[in-house]
């Protein structure tokens, strides 16, 4: 059975129609990353399968009547930084946690579990989610290695949710979870021709995940189109959903102008080839230009909160496991430095040696504030906006705790994947006029495996 494209929906009716059981899905999806997936020269999106996965699939059958959520018997893969409470590891790609096993599920999957999923495995990953290095590619983990590229090999699939993004367009799963601290769903998703969901700050528990900045820390779905990105986020919250339906002509949809500023070539006429599609729609274009927040604001809280937050959550971890802190990791890289330490591990040191670790300093205080009065400035900006387009990348959302999508858009010239960032004054708007305007202007295009 051919199972590549398939959504959620699709997964449902073929299990209410008896075309598939969970095992023969599940199968399905071994199959394909064992071709594509795994061993030398292929994707490397996969870091571990799940040693239950056929004692999981038996279950779900036995027990189908128990269950009555559209995440029944759908495969989801789970980044490596998210807690599972099994015989799987949770490393976050680093040799130094290689042998970690958590003591429970993290909350995110204590939901999935609870409502039928099941957990297929774990994904490859820039190592301790990107706040490890300068200068370490996207998709490098010293336990997993690089993940690579399905549209092109040479190619960088960006990060660090990089395996959780490859494993979805690659059709080795249904669905899959990533996190975002500073565009780690955003920028694979984009990469990858998926659709990833960042949600706003706070909204899905962080619990249970090996963290950069709590402050800044989001998990979200990774999928193939907005609907299942909507399945996933209801069921993991509760919270209802309602689809956009209708036309355009009562949307006012704001446009980052400077968001076009810098572009040039392709990438300025892809632009503003959909700009011109939405007026032709009858959508009332608003003009906004959103301001731009420097990397290292982000690098910064997390400077600060990355020791803070580690070393409370080694508190948690099984207390046979050796490694306890921020410096234990370090001084484990340092120990096997031929294999931990490709790259370095700059920002480690610098978070270890240049933070008291209690959150009392000056300038993390002041960069919290600069925080707060960024999400002011966004509020008012966005305020009677249906909903917000950027053509381009803006760290502002993520520092100001904003729901974001990306949408696919088609492929470059060069057969790389183009997709646009939309954003909304909260999670239920964005999704409800996203799933709309995918269908509109959204064009997801799979690699050619």
């Amino acid at each position: 059975m051919n199972i590549n494209e398939i959504s959620i929906t699709n997964i449902k009716e073929m299990y209410e129609q008896n075309k598939i059981s969970v095992q023969e899905l599940v199968d399905e999806y071994l199959n394909n990353i064992t071709y594509y997936d795994q061993g030398e020269n292929k994707l490397n999106s996969v870091l571990e399968i799940n040693p239950d996965i056929t004692d999981i699939a038996r279950y779900l059958e036995e027990h189908k009547s128990e269950y009555t959520s559209p995440l029944y018997g759908v495969p989801i893969l789970i980044k490596d930084n998210i807690d599972t409470g099994d015989k799987m590891h949770t490393s976050a790609g680093a040799l130094a946690l290689a042998d970690l096993k958590a003591s429970k599920d993290a909350d995110v999957v204590k939901v999935l579990r609870e409502k039928g999923a099941v957990i297929l495995g774990k994904t490859n990953m820039t190592e301790l989610a990107n706040y490890m290095t300068k200068g370490m590619p996207p998709g490098y983990s010293s336990r997993g290695g690089m993940v690579a590229s399905p549209y092109n090999k040479t190619k960088s699939p960006s990060g660090s949710s990089t395996g959780s993004a490859v494993s979805v367009t690659a059709n080795l799963c249904g669905a899959s979870l990533g996190t975002d601290t500073s565009g780690s769903i955003i920028s694979p998703a984009i990469a990858n021709g998926i659709v990833g969901f960042c949600p706003s700050a706070g909204i899905l528990s962080t619990n249970g995940i090996l963290p950069v900045s709590f402050t800044l820390d989001t998990v979200g779905p990774m999928t193939r189109t907005i609907m299942d990105s909507i399945l996933l986020f209801s069921e993991l919250t509760n919270i209802k959903i309602q689809p956009k339906e209708g036309n355009l002509k009562n949307w006012v949809i704001g446009i980052d102008d400077n968001s076009l500023n810098n572009l040039t070539g392709e990438e300025e006429k892809k632009s503003l080839n959909i700009l011109k599609e939405l007026e032709n729609l009858g959508g009332k274009i608003v003009r906004i230009k959103l301001p731009t927040v420097p990397k290292n604001n982000l690098k910064g809280i997390g400077k600060y909160e990355f020791k803070y937050s580690l070393n409370r959550y080694f508190e948690n971890v099984r207390k046979e496991f050796p490694i306890r802190s921020l410096r234990d990791i370090i001084k484990f890289n340092n120990a096997h430095g031929e294999k931990a330490l490709k790259y370095g591990q700059t920002l480690l040191l610098e978070a270890e040696e240049k933070t008291k670790g209690d959150l009392s300093e000056t300038e993390y205080k002041e960069l919290l504030m600069d925080r707060e009065e960024k999400k002011r400035i966004m509020k008012e900006l966005l305020d009677g906006i249906d909903i917000c387009i950027l053509f381009q990348e803006n760290l502002i959302l993520q520092y100001t705790g904003l729901p974001i999508l990306s949408i696919p858009h088609g492929l470059y010239n060069d057969g790389m994947p183009y997709g646009i960032i939309v954003t909304a004054q909260n999670d239920q708007k964005l999704l409800q006029y996203g799933y709309k305007l995918e269908e509109l202007i959204g064009y997801r295009v799979p690699p050619k495996l």
